[in-house]
């Protein structure tokens, strides 16, 4: 019997099968002398296989028939499998003992190691993480810390789990597709920033309640030429693979790439719709000539334009694609590097530029501006010339975005500036600068907002350089050279005036989670009458306008596929919250529109007579009120509210009933869902 003592120690070992606890330790029963026991032996790779059943795959376990693969000289992977699974003593080597029983009291169960991984691999496909992320050291580090025994998926197991995914989203959507009534296709064609190009495939449709869904049918890469019958071939793929019948699709939107629009104009994908955000930005690249020099030829400009023909109004342009000549010391000047601590994509939309182009590189020609035709404040003046005026735009753009080139890449600058503005807004943050790029859209507008914003500081510098302390000679005299006079900061003002429309335009266009058909059709009005309302404007802001007007005219009105304005008229109509915003004349149209569409059909289709549920208007969707409900304020548009009529339930009474019951609805959704049933035509051609 062992004594009392404290210093009394008893060694616990974990035996063979055949060994009796009598030999565990023999012990002194007069001393407290510890007698070591001989080291028991591991088993023999005859008794560790004996567990084991040997198949051509690998060696499944007799105790949980799972299958387990093991070199042919090495049943290391089968000791651990009995050590750690079913506790069976004495099968590990000495090699593997200490790291054995360092995880035995943080081993996690299978069921918590899966859900562990699926949440990685989640995380990885969400923010588009690199595969080896969660088997990084730092990483490594982290989870052995946070959930201790938990070792996260490496970059084979997150490439077959997500190849299993997308087998399962495959099996889903062709089960899926084939019973949707009606689908609407999205097709996008980009370059990444490495040179590999891609092509997207998104279907959007409606559940039975109403709510718009997005489904992404096919993302891939394309390699060779990009002709329109390459990317015929490609979507046709997609929906063959899936099973969507030709009888589903509604229509396809694109930008307008030329063999984009060819593609959609063979009609196989339904009506061909052009996206209007990206109309908007051609019209402000080329109305006013952001990155490209204007042409003397195109001028002047056929202003007298009806705005409410749709006529081609092509004359002898050529519009025969819709890409612009860019300058290339323009875009130079927006390609250089930036800070650091810039580097990322922030809230306004800024990425980061990759070309890096020293800036004592550009010459002088780039900064010789001259507004000597230029008058902003001369009131006796009824006539400006567009081309010269243009001209100064765009010289100034790339006198704005050498400016800003120089203050970003010169650290004395850059800190100046932030001490300076932290000093005038009492220590709250702003914005910094920021250059624009061609593809960025509203990237321009907020170049000149966060321009005209630091104007003091900005001023401050170029006039007095030699107040900076570290500046050198040469960059003194830089800065001297890129001052702006007061006319340039003047156009910088009307530049940003007119371009925020098309910025909250372009915001409330870009939505993800609401339809956006109804609301193009309201931005294309609201812009419109931001046009045609002059009376208050200056000289400059007005010909600003006249140019924009006219790209408006050929981007937004003449250049559309047929039909496509109609359909935006028709979708406003029947989406209650654009409805009561739509003035007498669309709605006299689109009520035609409607007429035709469902002559086509059965015009006795029952109709329950019943009341219509009118719900109380909700709170529409904040992105989209923020940014409509800005957009109407900038144009100075006021919003004009229908007149109700008696409820019948003939086809031109139904629609006479949805106009009542639109009167007190803000929700699209909420009120198809609720009256679906007593608008039964109507409700067909809403999911259309």
């Amino acid at each position: 019997m062992s004594n009392s003592n404290d210093n009394s120690i008893v060694w616990d070992f974990n035996l063979p099968a055949d060994q009796s606890d009598d030999e565990e330790v023999g012990l002194s029963n007069n001393t407290n002398t510890i007698v070591s026991p001989t080291a028991p032996r591991p088993l023999t790779r005859a008794e560790v296989l004996s567990y084991f059943e040997q198949q051509s795959n690998g060696y499944k376990c007799k105790l949980c028939e799972k299958v387990y693969k093991a070199a042919k000289n090495s049943d290391s992977n089968l000791r651990k499998h009995l050590s750690s699974s079913h506790q069976i003593s004495n099968v590990l080597y000495k090699s593997q003992i200490n790291g054995h029983s360092k995880s035995i009291s943080t081993t996690i169960s299978s069921d918590r190691k899966d859900e562990l991984h699926n949440a990685a691999i989640n995380c990885v496909i969400e923010d588009g993480l690199p595969f080896d992320t969660f088997g990084r050291p730092g990483m490594s580090k982290f989870l052995s810390t946070a959930v201790p025994g938990y070792v996260g998926p490496n970059r084979k197991t997150v490439r077959k789990q997500i190849a299993t995914s997308y087998s399962l989203y495959t099996k889903k959507l062709r089960a899926l597709m084939p019973k949707l009534d009606f689908i609407a296709l999205t097709s996008d064609l980009w370059k990444s920033s490495n040179q590999v190009h891609f092509i997207s495939l998104t279907a959007h449709t409606f559940t039975h309640h109403y709510e718009h869904v997005s489904i992404v049918l096919g993302f891939r890469r394309i390699i060779g030429p990009h002709s329109s019958t390459l990317i015929e071939n490609y979507i046709q793929y997609e929906l063959d693979r899936l099973g969507i019948q030709p009888q589903q699709i509604i229509s396809i939107t694109t930008d307008n790439g030329s063999n984009m629009k060819k593609a959609a104009a063979t009609l196989r994908f339904g009506n061909p719709i052009s996206c209007m955000a990206h109309n908007l930005n051609l019209v402000v690249s080329k109305g006013l000539c952001l990155w490209s020099e204007p042409k003397q030829d195109n001028f002047p400009l056929e202003i007298t334009l009806d705005l409410d023909e749709w006529q081609d109004i092509g004359g002898d342009l050529d519009y025969s694609t819709d890409t612009i000549e860019y300058d290339e010391s323009s875009i130079d000047a927006a390609a250089d590097f930036v800070s650091e601590e810039e580097d990322n994509v922030n809230n306004d939309g800024e990425t980061d530029i990759s070309r890096m182009i020293n800036i004592e590189s550009d010459g002088d020609d780039d900064i010789d501006v001259q507004f000597s035709s230029l008058v902003l404040n001369d009131k006796s003046s009824s006539f400006i010339d567009h081309y010269e005026l243009l001209k100064n735009v765009f010289e100034l753009m790339k006198k704005s975005r050498l400016i800003v080139k120089f203050m970003r890449n010169h650290n004395i600058t850059n800190e100046y500036i932030k001490k300076y503005m932290l000093s005038k807004n009492k220590g709250r943050k702003t914005d910094g600068l920021i250059l624009d790029m061609v593809i960025r859209w509203n990237s321009s507008y907020l170049l000149l907002d966060r321009l005209h914003k630091h104007k003091d500081v900005i001023h401050n510098i170029c006039a007095f350089p030699n107040s900076i302390i570290g500046l050198t000679d040469q960059q003194m005299k830089r800065l001297n050279e890129l001052i702006l006079n007061e006319h340039e900061w003047e156009l910088i003002c009307c530049l940003k005036n007119v371009l925020e429309p098309f910025f909250d335009a372009t915001e409330a266009l870009s939505g993800q989670n609401y339809p956006t058909m109804a609301l193009s059709f309201y931005v294309f009005r609201l812009l419109l009458h931001y046009f045609e309302s002059t009376s208050k404007d200056d000289k400059i802001t007005a010909a600003l306008k006249q140019s924009l007007r006219y790209w408006f005219n050929i981007q937004c009105k003449a250049k559309l596929p047929a039909g496509q304005i109609e359909i935006m008229m028709v979708a406003a109509f029947l989406d209650p919250a654009f409805y009561r915003k739509m003035n007498d004349s669309d709605r006299k149209s689109a009520k035609k529109l409607i007429f035709k569409k469902l002559d086509k059909t059965n015009n006795s289709h029952p109709t329950s007579s019943s009341l219509l549920t009118s719900p109380s208007p909700p709170t529409t969707t904040t992105g989209k009120r923020n940014a409509l409900e800005k957009l109407a304020a900038v144009c100075g548009y006021t919003i004009s509210l229908a007149t109700t009529t008696k409820q019948c339930m003939s086809v031109d009474e139904e629609i006479s009933c949805y106009i009542k019951a639109a009167q007190t609805s803000n929700d699209f959704k909420e009120f198809w869902t609720t009256n679906s049933k007593q608008l039964p035509r109507l409700a067909s051609l809403v999911r259309r």
